[in-house]
Parts: C-alpha cells; structure tokens; sequence
C-alpha cells in the first residue's frame, strides 16, 4: 500500500470507529499488507486487495480476538474497549451460531460493519471489508 492510500483507509477506520488513535503501518514483508494498531498496541492487519478484471480496490481488515476462559469479557466488549466506542453491537445470525454481525449504531440507524467468526475452539476474528466506493 501507498502512503496516501494509508492515510486514506486509516482517515476512513477513525471516522468509523470515532477514534484518532488508530493507525495503519506498513509491513516488512508485504506491500499489500499493514498492520493496525491502536493507542501503539498492534491489534490486526489490513490486506489490499486488487481485482484485475473489475479495475477495483478492496481491502480487508483482521483482528485476531483471543478471550481467555477465565475472561468474563464478551466480544461485544472487547470490541468496545478495543475501539475506545460504545456503540458496537453484535447481532445472532439465526441458525449460524459460529459468528456474529458487527454494527456500528450511528444517530438511529445500525449500519453493518464487519463480522466475528470462530476460526477454532478457542479464537475468534473480527473482519471488515471496505471496499473503494467506501472511501
């Protein structure tokens, strides 16, 4: 990723999660991927990714969620605190009981942002897409 399209997707996340603390850095290892962090804690990364075909840009954020068992936070929590914003919420996905939508509720509306999976017994992810229609 570029410098400016660096500023551009950082500026988008502290916009959407109200949050000047996020940053996105370049990695060592690759050109498409960078990490996040946020208050200087590393807490994911963020993949570009481009289609060829369709002239269009997408990039995809990860944050791995690791929720010891003697942990009584709920995901919806760490989220909040992880972000530093109280208006995450997560929703069921009816009979799909290993994930869960994320929403951000803005005003009166809840507008879709990402989802939480379970990637093994033990771990979680959430992911967000943006794509460049976002931005």
């Amino acid at each position: 990723m570029q410098n400016d399209e660096i500023l551009i997707v950082q500026n988008y996340l502290r916009e959407t999660f109200s949050n000047d603390e996020i940053q996105i850095r370049k990695s060592d290892s690759d050109i498409n991927l960078c990490n996040i962090f946020i208050s200087n804690i590393s807490v994911g990364n963020i993949l570009r990714d481009e289609d060829p075909d369709d002239d269009e840009i997408s990039y995809s954020l990860n944050i791995p969620i690791s929720l010891s068992s003697d942990n009584e936070m709920t995901h919806s929590q760490y989220l909040t605190k992880l972000f530093n914003n109280d208006n995450i919420i997560l929703s069921g996905r009816g009979s799909i009981d290993d994930s869960q939508e994320v929403y951000l509720k803005q005003d009166n509306d809840e507008e879709y942002i990402g989802i939480i999976y379970k990637d093994d017994s033990a771990s979680f992810s959430f992911t967000m897409s943006i794509l460049d229609f976002d931005l």
